[in-house]
């Protein structure tokens, strides 16, 4: 780290950890589809390219639940963005259609 640490350093902030900030694109397949997840200060945003993509993935949902409780726990919010057309929140508060098709979303703890 270059020049000796200093025990007693003068810098009133030393030790202060600092605010981190999600940020970032992952591009990658789930259940053979393709899935894009991007990251900002704003949370997480899950995009699948069309309405099929999205519903099978579904199925590998339940895997899914810790991640959610712990996005949930730590105020992430989390989007999802189906063919470039809509985009609906999951989390912290899930809109009115995902509680319609995953009504197990509101029961996230």
């Amino acid at each position: 780290m270059g020049a000796a640490r200093n025990l007693e350093n003068p810098y009133e902030r030393y030790g202060y950890v600092p605010k981190l900030t999600l940020a970032g694109r992952l591009t990658g397949t789930l259940n053979g589809r393709p899935v894009v997840i991007e990251a900002d200060d704003s949370g997480l945003l899950v995009s699948f390219s069309a309405f099929r993509s999205a519903w099978a993935a579904r199925r590998t949902a339940a895997s899914f639940l810790p991640v959610l409780r712990l996005l949930k726990q730590n105020g992430i919010a989390l989007r999802l963005r189906l063919a470039g057309l809509v985009t609906l929140d999951l989390l912290p508060s899930p809109s009115g259609v995902v509680r319609f098709f995953a009504p197990g979303l509101t029961q996230i703890a």
